[in-house]
Parts: structure tokens; sequence; C-alpha cells
């Protein structure tokens, strides 16, 4: 009970805000980033003050949205990808079109210092994480609330062929002392050795390592082979108080100068084709080699594939 009302009394509070003609609210999940120069740009062409409310992780943001949608708590969303995006359109939540902002490739990083001292092999791909050289030093996210964790769902499910090997890879993962965070942001910066913690193996993405160079040296490496493509979306929010605004708020956000502050401010690849990016990402923040896994069998599957992994993980 307590966790009922632990989620349900922030949505109160929000839902009893209510934005003036002169703000725009954009809910966007924890990891969105956006700097005081670009708010400043922003303000300054719209007339419209910004307010940011952030959700938690992009499942935890998508279903705040959905549980308030009769009295929206922000005008526009930032972060619903593809993976959460159909229950987005599907409760009617969404207004007109879906703008593409970012993608980045889901898969595994692991802590090059770590292993080093350790003088253990570093895995090559997410199917060796089940060796007992790497118990207990694997985290990742909760399919139900991180979109990294349902992506690795979906990848696990393409990467075989029959559902019993899904489920047999998850028990060997499950039984070699896998953890799960109930966030990337929790699995990364607490859970993940580069900030403390005790994993050094983090469900991540194939960008991740261009934010952990130090004087030029990588510190932390991507599995990249067989990934799964991540598309992150922008757009108005259905019945909110300031439609306009958030319109104008998803066009700034396809602006020349917003996607080229998105590579080195959120550590993913800009969507608008053409768009700059650091010279440093050709050396550490490479794509993947080859994907596996794609949204539309999210989409078939999910509510089967979440309680399939519930009765692994959960019981």
């Amino acid at each position: 009970m307590k966790k009922l009302i632990a989620l349900i009394a922030p949505l109160v509070l929000l839902a009893g805000c209510s934005s003036t003609p002169d703000t725009v609210r954009l809910a966007a999940h924890d990891s969105f980033v956006i700097s005081d120069e670009l708010i400043t740009k922003f303000e300054e062409q719209s007339g419209y003050e910004l307010e940011i409310i952030r959700l938690g992780d992009t499942g935890s943001m998508t279903n705040q949205l959905i549980l308030t949608a009769n009295a929206p708590i922000a005008d526009a969303f930032f972060g619903i990808d593809n993976t959460f995006v159909s229950l987005a359109v599907d409760a009617g939540i969404v207004k007109g079109e879906l703008s593409e902002i970012d993608y980045s490739d889901v898969c595994f990083n692991y802590d090059i210092e770590w292993f080093e001292t350790a003088g253990i092999e570093p895995p090559k791909s997410w199917r060796s994480l089940i060796d007992s050289k790497y118990a207990s030093l694997v985290v990742v996210t909760n399919p139900r609330l991180s979109s990294p964790g349902l992506a690795f769902l979906a990848t696990t499910f393409a990467g075989f062929e029959t559902d019993a090997e899904v489920f047999e890879y998850w028990r060997n993962l499950r039984d070699n002392g896998l953890r799960v965070s109930g966030s990337w942001e929790d699995a990364y910066f607490s859970d993940f050795t580069r900030y403390g913690g005790d994993r050094p193996i983090v469900l991540s993405y194939a960008s991740s390592p261009a934010a952990e160079v130090d004087d030029g040296e990588a510190k932390t490496a991507a599995l990249t082979i067989e990934c799964f493509r991540q598309v992150e979306y922008a757009g108005v929010i259905e019945n909110s108080a300031n439609t306009a605004g958030a319109s104008q708020l998803v066009e700034f956000m396809l602006s020349d100068d917003f996607q080229r502050s998105v590579p080195e401010a959120m550590y993913v690849y800009p969507a608008v084709e053409g768009t700059d990016i650091p010279a440093s990402w050709a050396e550490h923040a490479q794509g993947a080699t080859s994907t596996l896994g794609e949204a539309a069998e999210v989409e078939a599957n999910r509510e089967r594939w979440l309680k399939d992994w519930s009765d692994v993980f959960d019981n």
C-alpha cells in the first residue's frame, strides 16, 4: 500500500498544477538534458516559458501520462520510445504526429579497468553473460519500467528460435546472479562499477562509452553485436492546456541547434539526417554492428513477454 500511495501522490500534486497561457510544460524522462542556453533560445523565440516535469524512466513516464490523460500534467512529451509508443498512441494521449528526435542502440557496456584489474576476459556478446565467470557482475533494468529493459527483452526473443530457449537463457541469467534495477539511472549511476557500484557490466547504449573518455582514453566499451535500435519521440499531448506552445517546442527539438546538442547532452544520435556529430564519436560511440528485435514485435507481444519475464524473475 505504501508503494501505491507513493506513486499516486505525485500524480495528484502534478495534476493540480495547470499551465498558464505563457507556459509550456514538457514531460520528460530523467535522462533528458537541455542546456540553459537552449532553454533561453526557445523561450525568446516562442514567447513561452518552459517548465520541465521529470517522470522517471520511459515506462514510468508513459504510464503516468496515460493515468492522467483526462487531466494532462504536461503539454508535450519527450522520450517515449519505440518500445512504449504503441501504449501512448492506443491510450489516446498523442495529438497529431510523433516526431523522431534521437536514436541509439541498446546493448551492454563494461568497465574496461575493472576487467583488466580482475584478470577476467570481458564478454563478447550478451549471450555469454550466463557464463559462471560473469556471476553477479551484470545489472539490467526492469522491462516494465525501463525502455532499455524492454528492448533487451525483445532482443532475447529475436535471438532464439523458440520461447523455451529464451526462458532457459533468462533462468540461467537469474541463477548467475543477475541484478534487475528499476531504472537506467539506478543501474548506471548506482550499480555500475564506474560510479562506485559492484556491477562491471550494465545494460546501456552503444553510444554511452563516449561519456566515459578520460584524456582521450576509453574507460568503457560496448558489446555492439545483436543490439536493439531504440528511437525516442516527442509529441503534443491530447487535451493539454497549451497545444500551440507544445507544437512549437516539438519543432524546436527538431531544429539544428537542439539536434546538434543531442550527442554531448544525452549521448544519443540526432534523428535529423545531416546533423553534425562530434568527431570523437567515430572512435568512441560507434553504432551497433548488428541489431535484433523489431518495435512491431514488442507491440504485438508486450504483455505476454512481460508475464513470461515475471514468471522467471518475480517468482
